[in-house]
């Protein structure tokens, strides 16, 4: 619930790098794709034929390939298959101004993601690489959980034996098969976002992606164009068209974390979207029929966020039968060693730098605890400590931060003054 892994899948959810491969035999049109490519944010590498792509490919890293199809020597399609097998998870694109049934056929056939007709409309190609890029990313995110998620619902018998815990569980394996919208109420830290992937992995969606949506922090025009796509006011050379989160979690599940920072806006938005379950195309006002799961954290109660007006009444009305509350760790101290010894044993194979474990000392404070940041706190607590151990040694009281043992004492002070 946490740790490494989680680690991780925050780098993969971060803004990384966009790296993209530009194959084109004229030079004037690799030029001016790599002019505007570069001032959207694109690390750009041009080539000038299909045998110098397939060379830069098998040399460097790539995230999207945007190639010509017809071109002396080796075609967009023989560069194509050449990167289904030097990087299968790069997404190519095809320029053509032969396009025809068959080419599209073929295309796709092959693997490619899309394809775009000659002469070239900048916005066109900005949005198209973007959502390939978007979708390459989501795929890797998926691909890390899939090999994860036995490993995860092994963690879920080891760190959590606790009737409140057990509790939970029960309740969200019995809505995952539903596809109902579920709404998961607890503490930052309380492994909320876990227990999203939980109930996505527990689902017959489980093959569709998993797509994250960060409210926290966000301002609220960039989250909604995030969530619904961004449509400029005017189409231009720096402008696209570029889909938003909730159709790309089309026949999988969109996770909103941190609800409650969402914006009236656009949470009014999203409950005219769970209500028609479509969106309006971005070129246009085309119905777009979309089939997601709709899963939501928030640190407040239902109950709260209605009376206060920060969610729209039909959109609580909506989550209210699915909703879940999470624990936070002080509410299931018995977890607390599990939780401990299961984050140790992580770090030790992460680390390859073997702790026996923790002494009763050790256990005596970090038990009673209160834990603030909940299953967070414990996880970066133990990575902390076990960075500055040697190997074949426990954890003792000494090694606890000093913070943490003054709380426990300052606990104990008013007990120990009574007569």
């Amino acid at each position: 619930m946490g740790g490494a892994k989680e680690e991780t899948l925050n780098a993969m959810t971060s803004t990384p790098l966009k790296r993209i491969l530009v194959v084109d035999d004229e030079s004037s049109i690799v030029g001016l794709l790599t002019t505007v490519l570069a001032e959207n944010g694109w690390e750009v590498t041009g080539a000038g034929s299909g045998s110098d792509g397939i060379e830069k490919l098998e040399r460097g890293q790539f995230d999207v390939i945007l190639t010509d199809l017809m071109m002396p020597g080796e075609s967009g399609i023989d560069l194509l298959r050449a990167s289904k097998e030097v990087r299968p998870d790069v997404e190519v694109i095809l320029m053509t101004g032969y396009a025809t049934a068959d080419t599209a056929i073929e295309a796709m056939r092959n693997g490619a993601f899309h394809y775009l007709v000659k002469p070239l409309k900048i916005e066109e190609v900005l949005n198209l690489t973007e959502k390939a890029y978007t979708q390459r990313q989501l795929l890797r995110e998926n691909q890390f959980l899939k090999s994860e998620v036995r490993a995860g619902y092994q963690i879920q018998s080891v760190v959590g034996d606790s009737g409140v815990i057990e509790r939970v569980i029960s309740a969200l394996q019995a809505i995952a098969p539903t596809g109902d919208p579920v709404l998961l109420v607890g503490e930052r830290g309380s492994g909320r976002s876990f227990f999203a992937r939980f109930v996505h992995f527990c689902s017959p969606r489980a093959a569709g992606l998993f797509v994250p949506v960060l409210c926290s922090g966000v301002p609220q025009e960039r989250l909604a164009a995030d969530l619904f796509g961004h449509v400029p006011s005017a189409p231009d050379r720096s402008a696209a068209f570029r889909a938003g989160r909730i159709e790309m979690a089309n026949h999988g599940t969109l996770f909103v974390s941190d609800l409650e920072e969402a914006g009236r806006e656009a949470l009014e938005r999203l409950a005219n979207f769970l209500d028609t379950k479509s969106l309006p195309a971005a070129e246009g006002g085309r119905e777009v029929p979309l089939n997601i799961r709709f899963i939501a954290s928030s640190t407040l109660p239902l109950d709260e966020l209605r009376t206060r007006g920060i969610v729209p009444s039909r959109l609580a009305s909506t989550l209210e039968p699915g909703t879940v509350r999470i624990p936070p760790l002080r509410e299931r101290r018995e977890d607390v060693p599990l939780l401990l010894h299961h984050f140790l044993e992580e770090v030790n194979q992460d680390r390859k730098k073997p702790l026996k474990g923790f002494t009763p000392a050790a256990l005596s404070i970090l038990e009673p605890y209160d834990w603030p940041g909940n299953v967070r706190e414990l996880a970066h607590l133990v990575r902390g400590i076990s960075a500055k151990k040697k190997q074949g040694t426990m954890i003792d009281a000494s090694d606890i931060p000093p913070e943490i043992v003054y709380r426990q004492l300052r606990k104990k002070e008013p007990h120990e003054q009574e007569p």
